[in-house]
């Protein structure tokens, strides 16, 4: 699996709470940096509600962005520029659309350029309207444009290169809709959960399990913690794990993210809130 995609799922820390906002510190350790813990980039996940979601009420809107931009060891080698935006509702959680825009190799953020994309799943449908966007193509559809961030490009420019209609279970969740469900789960040591998935384009399986309870450090203080594996499966592809400590408080945010890869490990540390 894509390094990016790996750091989509580590990036999808969403809130449990209109108007909140997290921001991490992400380290890494292999061969890029000597195999020693060197800080290589910061993210930060803001999420609000908003009024309509084409049609089908208000929603949830968490956003995520990721950028190596200051550190020294990914700048060289690996660019990031990385922004994601998941639409979604609550009770029961469901998945209303999702957008990727990414940029790397580079010190401008195109995210209209290089790779933007939206995946919508239609009310009821059991397929995913799956929208490669560029600056040239088609008008972008009217139903769909409040999905589409307009901080770089005015919804009315952004076009429409090619649209996919992809396969769907029932009720799957994209990333950012996952770990809001298991935020607001009764967590509990021994809790075990299966969730169908999608990233827009293909079937995905998500496993959570509580393993432990823990307490650890970040933001300055000492939380107590349930200690949470996920585990993303892709037909054909090697499953993709991470750890994630939520704290046992009312707003259970993610403080600790851990992940190995064959590109090395990488941890995110909650440094506000």
């Amino acid at each position: 699996m894509k390094f990016t995609l790996i750091l989509s799922l580590l990036l999808v820390s969403v809130s449990l709470h209109a108007a909140e906002r997290l921001d991490y510190l992400i380290e890494y350790k292999g061969l890029l940096s000597g195999y020693k813990w060197t800080d290589v980039s910061r993210a930060s996940i803001i999420t609000d509600r908003i009024a309509e979601c084409a049609g089908r009420g208000s929603c949830m809107v968490s956003t995520a962005t990721l950028s190596s931009r200051g550190y020294k060891v990914l700048e060289a080698v690996f660019k990031v520029r990385f922004h994601y935006r998941s639409f979604y509702q609550l009770n029961p959680s469901r998945t209303l659309a999702f957008e990727t825009r990414e940029r790397k190799y580079s010190k401008q953020y195109l995210p209209y350029g290089y790779k933007h994309s939206l995946a919508v799943i239609p009310r009821g449908a059991d397929t995913t309207d799956f929208y490669k966007l560029r600056s040239r193509g088609e008008p972008l559809p009217a139903d769909v444009r409040v999905f589409v961030a307009t901080d770089h490009k005015r919804v009315e420019k952004i076009r429409v290169k090619k649209v996919k209609h992809k396969p769907v279970d029932k009720n799957a969740l994209d990333r950012m809709t996952l770990l809001q469900s298991v935020r607001s789960a009764p967590l509990k040591v021994g809790y075990k959960a299966s969730f169908a998935g999608t990233d827009g384009r293909n079937r995905l399986q998500f496993r959570v399990a509580v393993v432990a309870q823990e307490e650890v450090k970040a933001a300055g203080k000492s939380w107590k913690t349930w200690k949470v594996r996920i585990d993303e499966l892709e037909k054909g592809e090697k499953p993709v794990s991470l750890h994630v400590w939520i704290s046992r408080e009312s707003r259970h945010i993610p403080v600790f993210i851990e992940i190995e890869s064959s590109y090395g490990e990488a941890r995110f540390h909650l440094k506000s809130y």
